[in-house]
């Protein structure tokens, strides 16, 4: 069977881009698991998190996180864990009671950070940004693509599909070079 696995290279992950007060940044997760629990098993789910990571699943719109290590909502009856995970001793524990899928090369996360952040993200995402906090995350449309919007203490993260990234980087950077332009006007 072919091998579709993207290398590494061909997301843009490297140098940050600075222009003006905004920062972007291209980053690869150590580890990216989707975990989707079976018919009755969410709770069963949970006490496993709790046991083999110190996690619970979050609610709905939720992050938990715990040192480099975070549970993230990303739909209906899904969540994501990324970071530096145990893969094989999680995916065992998880055997019977959901199914989970290693994400690692699917996607990547772009963090834009600055005092301009903000102003970046609402042209790029129709999402009220205001109304979103710090623990909380949001599946939306970025650039015109799905992900997975998360802020943090210096800006947000934005987890893409990695075959989405130079589009969503060309598309963040474009934001960030027009805000720009316009501040020194």
């Amino acid at each position: 069977m072919a091998d579709f696995k993207l290398h590494p290279s061909e997301a843009p992950i490297g140098q940050p881009i600075e222009i003006g007060e905004t920062i972007l940044a291209c980053i690869q997760p150590a580890n990216i698991l989707s975990i989707a629990p079976f018919k009755g098993q969410g709770m069963a789910v949970t006490d496993t998190l709790k046991a083999v990571l110190k996690l619970a699943l979050p609610t709905v719109g939720k992050v938990t996180a715990k040192k480099h290590i975070r549970a993230m909502w990303a739909g209906q009856g899904q969540w994501f864990v990324v970071g530096d995970i145990a893969l094989e001793a999680l995916t065992e524990a998880l055997d019977t009671k959901a199914a989970v899928t290693d994400q690692s090369d699917a996607w990547v996360v772009l963090t834009l950070e600055g005092a301009d952040a903000s102003e970046v993200m609402s042209r790029l995402c129709s999402l009220d940004l205001g109304a979103l906090e710090q623990g909380q995350t949001a599946r939306a449309e970025f650039a015109h693509m799905m992900s997975c919007i998360t802020p943090t203490s210096a800006g947000f993260e934005i987890m893409i599909m990695r075959s989405f990234a130079k589009t969503a980087i060309h598309h963040t950077r474009e934001a960030m070079r027009k805000l720009a332009a316009q501040q020194a006007l």
